[in-house]
C-alpha cells in the first residue's frame, strides 16, 4: 500500500480539478489554496472558484487569497505541516518562502519546454501543433522553468477545440501527478533553447481575419473555442464560432458559398457549429434552418 502523504493542494482553474478529486482518495489534502471569490456569469454573482466550491462541498479547508506570499498565508501553510504542495492553474507565483523545503510539484498543460505560460492549450491549437500533452515539474522562480518529473504526450484532433483539449488534458495529468508523488520519477532539466511562450489571451486575440488562409482561420476558431470565442455577423445575427474546418472554396474573403462555407483569403471555411447570441450551440445545418442565410451573403467580423 502507498504511503498516504499530507498534502496542500493550490488551485483557481477547472483544470486542476480531476486531480484535486483524485488526490483526496489517495491522499490527506489537508486544506486547498485558491483565488477569492469573484462576480462571474450574466448577472456577475460573485462565485467562488470551483476548485473551493468542490473544496467546501467535500468538508476540505479552503483558503482563498489573493497574496498567497504574505506573512499571514506563509504562517497558515507552515502550521499545516504538509509533506507535499500541488499547484494547478492556481495564476500566482510562489515566493521561496512559501515553497520552504516542502516537495512542490506543479502539473503544466503543455510538453515543457514547449509553451511555458498562462495560454498553452490555445498556443498548440493556434499553431497547429500536431500533439500536446501534461508536464509535472518542480516549482522555480522562472515561470514554468522547473525541472521535468514527467510527461505524457497525446495526439491532437484535426477538429479538437480548446475546450475538448483542456478537459482531456485535465484527466492526462491525474495519474501522472499521483506517480510523481509515490517516486515514479525522472529529472530533466528544460533545455532553454526550446522555449517558447504562450502569453495571456483576452478577447481581442479573438478577433478573426478573414484575409488570412482558411487552414489560419479555423485553427483560429477551434483555439478560442469556447472562451474568448471568435464572432462573426450572420444574417444580421451576432455568432459565436464553436468549431471550423478548412475547405478549398473561393469567394470574397466573408462571403458565404453556395456549400454553405464561408470564404475567406485563400479558400474557405465550413463552421461546424455555432452559437447565436441568446440561444444554444447548435449546427451550421440548424442555424441556416428558419433563418434567412443566402449564398452570396456576406458575414461581418465582430471587433
Amino acid at each position: 500500500m502507498e504511503h498516504r502523504m499530507r498534502l496542500l493542494f493550490l488551485g483557481s482553474g477547472e483544470f486542476g480539478l480531476p486531480t484535486l478529486q483524485k488526490l483526496v482518495g489517495s491522499h490527506d489534502v489537508c486544506a486547498v489554496i485558491s483565488a477569492t471569490d469573484r462576480p462571474a456569469g450574466r448577472n456577475q454573482k460573485v462565485t467562488p472558484t470551483s476548485i473551493s466550491a468542490w473544496a467546501s462541498q467535500n468538508e476540505i479547508e479552503v483558503l482563498p487569497t489573493e497574496k498567497v506570499n504574505s506573512l499571514d498565508m506563509i504562517g497558515k501553510i507552515d502550521s499545516f505541516e504538509v509533506d507535499a504542495m500541488v499547484v494547478i492553474a492556481f495564476g500566482q507565483k510562489l515566493s521561496d518562502e512559501v515553497i520552504g523545503n516542502r516537495f512542490a510539484i506543479n502539473l503544466h498543460a503543455s510538453l515543457l519546454p514547449r509553451w511555458r505560460g498562462a495560454s498553452p492549450i490555445n498556443a498548440a491549437i493556434l499553431q497547429g501543433d500536431k500533439e500536446s500533452g501534461v508536464s509535472v515539474i518542480t516549482l522555480a522562480q522562472q515561470m514554468d522553468g522547473g525541472s521535468v518529473l514527467a510527461q505524457q504526450a497525446t495526439p491532437i484532433g484535426q477538429i479538437e477545440t480548446a475546450g475538448e483539449l483542456h478537459d482531456r488534458l485535465s484527466m492526462l495529468g491525474t495519474d501522472l501527478v499521483l506517480d510523481v508523488l509515490a517516486g515514479k520519477n525522472t529529472s530533466i532539466d528544460q533545455d532553454e533553447t526550446l522555449v517558447t511562450y504562450a502569453p495571456k489571451i483576452s478577447r481581442a486575440d479573438a478577433i478573426l481575419d478573414l484575409q488570412q488562409d482558411a487552414e489560419v482561420v479555423a485553427r483560429t476558431i477551434r483555439g478560442f473555442s469556447p472562451w474568448p470565442g471568435c464572432h462573426l455577423q450572420i444574417a444580421n445575427i451576432d455568432c459565436k464560432l464553436l468549431n471550423a474546418v478548412a475547405s478549398d472554396g473561393s469567394g470574397n474573403p466573408g462571403e458565404i458559398l453556395e456549400d454553405g462555407s464561408i470564404a475567406v483569403g485563400r479558400g474557405s471555411v465550413v463552421i461546424t457549429q455555432l452559437q447565436p447570441a441568446g440561444s444554444k450551440p447548435m449546427s451550421w445545418k440548424d442555424f441556416c434552418n428558419g433563418r434567412s442565410v443566402n449564398s452570396g451573403d456576406q458575414c461581418g467580423v465582430q471587433p
